[in-house]
Order: C-alpha cells, then structure tokens, then sequence
C-alpha cells in the first residue's frame, strides 16, 4: 500500500511538472495569426508586431493570449462600408462583435478573415464631425504612384522659402541646386536649377560656378583642381542648404560649399539679384563675395554650412550658420555672426563676430573668427555620434507680438531620428533657452542624452496610428526625420513653418525612404526628402507650435464649438525629455484619447484606471481649450485641416504645455471607434452600481454598427453621470 501511495504520488509530480513544462512552453513560443481583410476596410491588433501588406498580413503572439481585433470600415462623405461577416477560424462570429471589436484569445494555427460590403451611410451622418471645410488640393504625384503625405515638391532638401512681390510667386530654395515655386503655398511646381550645370567626366551634372569669381578664388585656395571638380564624388560641386533674404530691392542668396563630407573645410557664398524671376530662369546673379570659411583643426566646431539669414529687431541683418561635421568626435556648433546690408557680406567691427574661436584655415589667407556661440552639441570623449548630440540647419526669427528671437534647430541624424526644436532669448546674441531654462550654448553631460533634452520639440518624426484606417500603405510606418526649418510670413502676416520630411513606404514588407539607389529602383518613385508647409502658431506664453498636417489653404476662422471636440482623437505628445534612439528611424507613435463632456479619457487613463475626477476638458473664452492628458495641462488651439493620408477634411489641434512638451490632435470621421467600448468600461467602472447597469442596456441598443452621433450622445450621457457620482 505504502509503494502504491508512493507511485501515485510520484506520478501526479510528474504530470503536474508535465504540464507545467508544456505550459511554459507553449507561453514560450510564438503562435502566428494570420489576418485578411476583403472590401471597404481593414483589421488592426493593437500593440502587437505585424507583417505584410494592410489587408492580408499577421501578428505574433503568445498561446493563450487575449486578443482584441479592431473592424474598422471605410467610412466617408462619398463611400460608406459596413462588416458582413468576420470568420475566426472557420466560425462565423459576426454576431459576437461589439463596438467595432472582437474580443478572443490566441490559438495555434489561427485565422480571421473580414469581409466587408457597401451600404448606404445612416440618415444624418456626415463625412467629419469637424467644423468648418478646406478645399480638396490638387494632387499629383510622378510616375502614377501616389503622393504618400503632403503634397510638397519631391526630393527637395533643406528648403529656403521666400515671397516674390514682382513675380507674385513663392520660390523654396534647396539643396543640389533645385527650386519651385508656388502661387498658393501647396501645389509646387517648376522644378528647375538656380545655378547652371555642366557635364563631368563621368557624365554627371556638376554646377558651372565659372560666373563666380569667389568660388573660383576660394577652390583654388583650398586645393581643387583646375575644373573645380570636389575631391570627394559624393559632394561634386553640390550646392548645400541655402537661404535667401530680400532686403529693399536687393534679393540676397546664400549658399554653402563643402569639399569634403565628414569635414568643415566649407564655406557660404552670397549672391544677389534685383530680379529674382529672370535670376532663376537665365542662371545669372550678381557675385557678392565669399562671407566665411572654415577649415580648421578640432580646437573649434565652426562649420560653414547652412546659412539661416534674418532681419533683427534692430534692423540689422545677421546669419545664423553650422552643422555636423565629424572628424572623429562630436563637432557643429551654432553660431551668430552680423553682415552688411549693402555688401551681403560680414559687417566690418561688429562685437558679434569679433568673439568665437579664430579660424586658422588650412589652405590661402583667410582668417575668420566664428562668431557668437548660440548651440552647442558637445562631445562625449571616445563616441561618435551615435552617442551625443548632433545639431545643424539652424533659422532665426524675431517676433514683435512677443519681442523674442527664436533660434529653430535641427536635432538629430537624417532619415533617422531628426527633428526641430525651438529655443528663445530677448536678445539676438542670447542666451537662448527653453522652458525650463536650459542654455542651449552650454554642454551638460557627458551621456547619449545630453542635448536631446532641451528646446521645445516643434515638429518630429510621427505617425497617426489610430486614424489612418489603413488608408495609406505606410499606415504602421509613419514620416520621419522632419529638419532645415525655414519660417517666413504671407502678405498677411500668418506665420508658416517650411521644412522636408522622410516619408517611408512599405514594399513587400520592406521599409524604404527612395533615398537609396536600390531601394528607389524598386519604388520608381523619387519621394524623399520632400518639402512640406505648416502654418505656425503661437501658444498664450509665446512658443511656437505647428499644424499637425501641411497647409492645404486652412484658415483660423472657422467656430469650432465645444460639441465638435467630443469624440475619439489620434492623439501624439512630443516630449521635450524624450530620449532618442539615433539608430534606427524614430516615430512618436499616437494614442486614442475619448473627449467626452467635461473629461479626456486616454488609453493610458485606461490602463491605470485612473479617476474620472481627475480627468479634465474645458473651453476658453479666446477659442482654445484646455486638456489635461497623462499629467500635463495643454493649451491646444482647433483648425480644420486637410488630411492628406485619407484625402478628407479633419478637425485636429496643437498645443503646448508649460513644461514645453508639444501635444497633437486628429480626429476624423473613419477614425478607429473600437476604443469606445473599453472608455465605456472605463466610465462604467467609475459608476455606481445601478448606473452602470442602466447603461449597459442603452448601450446593448446601439451595439453593432452605431453612428458617430450614437457614440458621443450615450457617452456624454454617462461622463456626466458618472462625474455627478464623483
């Protein structure tokens, strides 16, 4: 009896172990999902990794694991979808979906398939809650693919935007010698050359600088041979990140020269014109001179590079310059020097560029000093870049409303994790400083952070997760990389923020910018970098904050009500503490936030089960509002927008925080309404016990396909009774 016992015990041990090991295991292994889609619209799994194209393509996941699809149907003024069936693994669970969702958990070899049909769109409904309408832009795209994100010019990089009164066009300015222009500020076209080009050797197009006397002067000095041909092919006579400025009846054009990348030995050139329209289409400029070279050893970070020219509020005419030149360490300062209004040249005994480092160029005459020291990177001793900051395409503005200079700069590494951050002083030589009053002139650590933390992030890589629908092919990608902020004012004094931006495409499960070779044979399509145009604003304590999508003609006017916020936001903060990875491509992905009544439930509220009492929306009497999201207050100001991703109109909202974080907004009638059920499961678990049961049978009424009114009139409802119970 007793080995009886014994054995018995032994072996429920071992089945016990048994299932535990198989538990652990399947836990352990990744299980495939795989997820199709058919008809007006598509499947999504939040928080999840997926592959392959919007409509056909699987999660990984662990055995077991709770699974929450979201049905999100193509819903606009013009196409209306509705869910015919959903069929998860050969079962027809249509009638279990609730809200637009569809609440499982994990299986080995599991499956779901939607398909969807097109319905007429409820009596009522309408393509966006939002108030007010923009003009649908023209857009066009090359090679018949389309235009994935602002409309813009392709392949234009560090763009210089400037209004011509005799023309009556905008001319943007860019790196490689192109221009465009535009009547209108969205649709860019006339993509030509500034300067002439000649042919190489090799059969490419080089920039004829023979009209030039300067430039000729200053290659023959610093070791270019005869035809001025570049030592290194990759910087073969490319004209780098101009500027422009018109001053009287004067037009001023800046640009840079490198011979080598990795390497300051530079220089900004200035020519002029006093008709810029025949300037562009004859190549003919007036020859100002040489303004500054460098070419230095490692005791400065001066680096001619990148002009950013402006009018102080002295009337004075200054030039910002700088950027990342390697050299094995850290290097790129911003600097301030002052320059002559009659010559376009360096003001003579001006105490701005009388301070800065000497610069002891290697090769002719020339001695400079680099000016006043505005932004500096640092170094981290023995890292590259990879591990420090990297800052360069610097501009500069003066505002009369708020009497501060704003010095914009561009953090980061391109095609990875750039992006524009603003800083202010009273006075134009600084020091300029964010929020919490860090000098931007001063190195303070001595980690990968370092710099990051400081400015206000004006505009970074992003992605609006939750509302694109899977209306775009980059739908779980994004836009990144957004630098060379050049900020100028219409005839009618709104302020605008010009920059370019990657945009990255999905091929075959493949990201890819088009930037390189290969990968732009496989696109055949020539898309980044690409210029992109943002009306500006200004916050109630004078930092400026943009759109969140490129202009398409919008105006401030339009009565955004308090009624016209209700409802689900694709919500993206930029934190002005946030820590970037410089080794890959950084998006600030979005999170669903519910505005409902009085409160702003997000999905972070959600998660932590936070209060509805200390939860807050509310309206100002100057036409912004005020939200409270995940602990910081915003000031965020409406504008109807076009949404360039899904071609609609869309209510969205920017603001900023006094910490300086940054706060975006979109909302739009296709937006993904599953979060719905859990903001109500969160305001159910808020209420007493017999409202919550009062309302689980109102919502039971509506389940299925509800309309957006539905939705915002039965949630109203609840945020009020609930906050009464409160």
């Amino acid at each position: 009896m007793k080995k009886f016992l014994f054995f018995t015990f032994l072996t429920i041990l071992l089945l016990v172990g048994a299932a535990g090991f198989l538990g652990r295991y399947l836990l352990m292994n990744d299980y495939v999902v795989f997820i199709e889609s058919f008809g007006g619209g598509v499947l999504t799994v939040d928080s999840l990794n997926t592959e392959g194209e919007d409509n056909k393509y699987r999660v990984v996941c662990k055995f077991n694991e709770p699974l929450t699809v979201n049905i999100n149907p193509e819903r606009t003024s013009k196409r209306y979808y509705d869910l015919a069936r959903l069929i998860v693994n050969g079962e027809d669970v249509t009638d279990q979906v609730s809200m637009l969702q569809y609440k499982t958990h994990v299986t080995k070899k599991m499956s779901i398939i939607a398909t969807f049909e097109r319905v007429d769109a409820p009596t009522g409904s309408t393509a966006s809650t939002s108030a007010g309408s923009v003009r649908a832009p023209k857009i066009t795209a090359t090679n018949n693919t389309p235009y994935l994100g602002s409309l813009g010019a392709y392949n234009l990089a560090d763009p210089a935007i400037i209004y011509d009164e005799k023309s009556n066009y905008y001319y943007a300015f860019a790196s490689d010698n192109y221009v465009v222009h535009s009547k209108d500020l969205i649709n860019w076209t006339g993509k030509t050359n500034y300067f002439d080009t000649v042919i190489t050797d090799d059969a490419a197009l080089a920039l004829d600088f023979s009209q030039f006397k300067s430039v000729n002067a200053w290659a023959k000095k610093h070791g270019y041979d005869g035809d001025l041909k570049y030592s290194s092919p990759t910087n073969n006579r490319k004209v780098l990140a101009p500027d422009i400025i018109q001053w009287g009846k004067t037009t001023y054009l800046y640009f840079s020269l490198c011979k080598e990348e990795n390497h300051n030995e530079s220089a900004i050139f200035c020519v002029s014109t006093t008709d810029l329209e025949s300037a562009i289409s004859e190549k003919k400029w007036k020859d100002c001179g040489l303004v500054l070279s460098t070419c230095s050893d490692d005791s400065t970070k001066a680096n001619a590079v990148h002009p950013g020219v402006f009018e102080g509020a002295d009337g004075g005419l200054y030039m910002v310059y700088g950027g990342y030149f390697g050299k094995g360490k850290l290097s790129g300062a911003i600097y301030l020097v002052e320059l002559d209004p009659k010559t376009g040249l360096l003001k003579e005994d001006s105490s701005v560029n009388m301070t800065g480092d000497l610069i002891s160029t290697a090769h002719g005459k020339e001695t400079f000093r680099a000016g006043t020291l505005l932004a500096d990177p640092g170094s981290v001793s023995g890292k590259d870049k990879a591990h420090g900051s990297v800052i360069s395409g610097a501009d500069m503005i003066y505002s009369d409303d708020t009497g501060y200079y704003y010095l914009l700069l561009t953090y980061g590494v391109p095609e990875r994790n750039q992006s524009i951050r603003a800083a202010r002083s009273r006075t134009v030589t600084g020091p300029f400083t964010d929020p919490a009053e860090h000098d931007l002139s001063r190195f303070e650590s001595t980690s990968a952070r370092n710099q990051y933390t400081k400015g206000v992030p004006l505009l970074a890589g992003y992605n609006f997760d939750k509302s694109n629908s899977g209306g775009v092919s980059y739908a779980n990608v994004g836009k990144a990389s957004p630098g060379s902020p050049t900020v100028f004012r219409d005839a009618d004094g709104n302020w605008f923020l010009g920059s370019h931006s990657e945009i990255y495409f999905k091929v075959e499960g493949v990201l890819s910018t088009g930037t390189n070779a290969a990968k732009t044979a496989e696109l055949d399509v020539d898309a980044a970098p690409s210029l992109e145009v943002r009306r500006m604003l200004w916050s109630l304590d004078g930092w400026p904050t943009a759109l969140p999508e490129a202009f398409a003609g919008e105006t401030l006017s339009q009565d955004v009500k308090t009624k016209h916020m209700y409802g689900n936001w694709d919500v993206i903060v930029f934190s002005r503490n946030e820590e970037t990875d410089i080794s890959k491509m950084a998006c600030n992905h979005s999170q669903t936030v519910s505005i409902i009544d009085s409160i702003a439930i997000s999905e972070k509220n959600i998660a932590r089960s936070t209060k509805a009492s200390h939860l807050h929306f509310s309206a100002n009497t100057d036409g912004t509002f005020e939200l409270l999201l995940d602990g910081d207050t915003y000031i965020i100001t409406p504008a109807v927008c076009w949404d360039w991703e899904l071609s609609a109109g869309v209510l969205t909202f920017t603001g900023t925080a006094e910490n300086g974080n940054v706060v975006w907004g979109k909302k739009s009638f296709s937006s993904k309404m599953g979060l719905y059920t859990n903001t109500f499961d969160y305001l159910l678990s808020q209420a007493e016990e017999e409202t919550a049961a009062t309302y689980r049978q109102k919502l039971k009424k509506i389940e299925g396909n509800p309309t957006q009114a539905q939705i915002d009139k039965l949630a109203i409802q609840l945020a009020r009774e609930v906050l009464k119970e409160n």
